[in-house]
């Protein structure tokens, strides 16, 4: 089973190059049709991820912001409307979205502050707000423009710095999601079943803003979204991950997340994540620091919809084309980047990484094997849970594939056909009866299933033909003498 991902990142548009939703449609469906018929050809895809700065923003002191930030977010709403029609059968499900540094609300985040007259502070107590401003998750910001230190005041103001993204977020999937406002909560898992791979969409921006412009996820986050994952739904899923910032910088970048999050990443079975943020497309093959063999790939794009200032040096605009093999656990990078100088109306074409060329293949961590006995206890309970309220059909889902581990699974699965009333279900899994119970049940399901001759042999078997117990003689003489009529 292959998978194949739209990766594209940093929508946020030049107001010097202002593309149109349009053009900008226009020129990504022709490449992506037109891909179809490259060497090698690149399949349409089954998801698209977007990863971060989904617009451009707004200053301090831009007028009349919060207009400005609908308008731009109703831009890109539509936008990414017309590319899930377009591509994925108008599933927005099928389209993953994550908040970036672009997509908070600086006049919000600014009246959310209280200055501090730091040349006011004694000399030596300046020592001490120094370390507070650099502390992590320090609550105090620093202004290169005039020199000046301020506090987050306004919790409450500061946390609604992305309030426009979580309007827009809720909007883009009619409800059907919603973008949680604190930010230990700031996840979304998106499950894909038929595909038997499940993303989680990571908020990079926990405390960050135009002031403070280093990345991180909140780690209640993380753990809360690693714990769900354990979930029985998720079992055996490839798991990727999608978050806006860059894990690493130059000497003179300060505005990227901490390298150890690829390490819990892979600590929790993440085979690939994806990212963007830096502007320019990368692969990165990180192993696990602390034994054990496993690594996590991660990719980056390039902004999408970026100007001139926002490339970095030799680079383009562009996006990524992601082919992952589910059996094999293998991928293939396709870069795609603008081919012609002309912001306003972009040609796509095959893009180069290096010595790599166009096309970029590596091999994907699998996913962690499924231990049932690490679930038996949660199964069980829940199964019993499903018993004491009739939900037969339910207990039996969690129960089947206990049985051979479990004796109680066994017996629990047992009565859930009796009281649902499945004889099929008795018949497929307890063909070999090994108990009194068992017997008078599977003897009971292959009559009432016209399983005749299979349930002659039964009888006729040494082991239950000659048996002592009451239950056993009794139904063996009912069903017996049914037989001979």
């Amino acid at each position: 089973m292959k998978i194949n991902i739209i990766h594209i990142s940093d929508l946020h548009r030049d107001p010097n190059h202002p593309i149109s939703n349009d053009a900008l449609l226009n020129s990504l469906v022709r490449d992506i049709h037109a891909s179809t018929k490259e060497n090698p050809s690149i399949p349409l895809p089954h998801l698209i991820v977007v990863s971060g700065d989904v617009i451009q923003g707004t200053g301090r002191d831009t007028p009349n912001p919060n207009e400005v930030l609908q308008a731009q977010y109703e831009q890109a709403e539509e936008f990414l409307g017309r590319l899930a029609d377009e591509l994925v059968g108008g599933d927005r499900n099928r389209v993953v979205i994550v908040p970036g540094n672009h997509d908070i609300d600086f006049p919000t985040m600014h009246s959310s502050l209280e200055p501090v007259d730091h040349l006011a502070v004694a000399p030596r107590q300046r020592w001490e707000l120094a370390e507070l401003l650099f502390a992590k998750d320090s609550l105090y910001r620093w202004s290169w423009a005039d020199f000046s230190l301020h506090k987050i005041d306004d919790h409450i103001a500061y946390g609604n710095r992305i309030r426009q993204f979580i309007t827009f977020y809720d909007r883009f999937y009619s409800g059907a999601r919603h973008y949680p406002e604190h930010p230990q909560e700031q996840f979304g898992i998106f499950d894909f079943p038929s595909l038997n791979c499940v993303i989680v969409g990571f908020n990079s921006c926990h405390m960050n803003d135009p002031w403070n412009k280093q990345g991180a996820i909140h780690p209640d986050a993380f753990a809360k979204a690693c714990t769900l994952l354990r979930g029985r739904q998720y079992r055996g899923r490839l798991r990727l991950a999608v978050w806006h910032h860059s894990t690493k910088g130059g000497p003179q970048q300060f505005d990227y997340m901490d390298t150890d999050f690829l390490q819990h990443l892979i600590a929790n079975g993440f085979s690939l994540g994806l990212h963007g943020h830096q502007h320019r497309p990368e692969v990165l093959d990180e192993r696990y620091a602390f034994g054990g063999g496993k690594k996590v790939n991660v990719v980056s794009a390039s902004t999408l919809c970026g100007g001139e200032k926002a490339l970095a040096a030799g680079v383009s605009r562009g996006y990524n084309r992601l082919i992952i093999d589910n059996e094999d656990f293998s991928s293939q990078l396709h870069l795609r980047q603008m081919a012609n100088s002309e912001f306003q109306n972009p040609i796509w074409c095959k893009g180069a990484l290096y010595e790599y060329g166009s096309m970029i293949s590596f091999p994907l961590q699998p996913p962690d094997e499924p231990d049932p006995a690490m679930y038996t206890n949660e199964d069980l309970r829940e199964a019993e849970e499903h018993l004491r309220a009739s939900r037969h059909a339910e207990a039996a889902a969690l129960l089947e594939p206990l049985i051979k581990i479990n004796e109680l699974a066994s017996l629990l699965l047992l009565q859930a056909f009796l009281d649902g009333g499945d004889n099929a279900g008795i018949v497929r899994c307890f063909a070999n009866p090994v108990s009194v119970p068992e017997f008078v049940a599977v003897a009971d399901a292959l009559y009432e299933e016209g399983e005749y001759d299979r349930l002659r042999q039964l009888l006729n078997s040494p082991l239950f033909a000659n048996h002592d117990d009451p239950s056993v003689i009794h139904i063996h003489t009912k069903l017996s003498a049914r037989l001979s009529q």
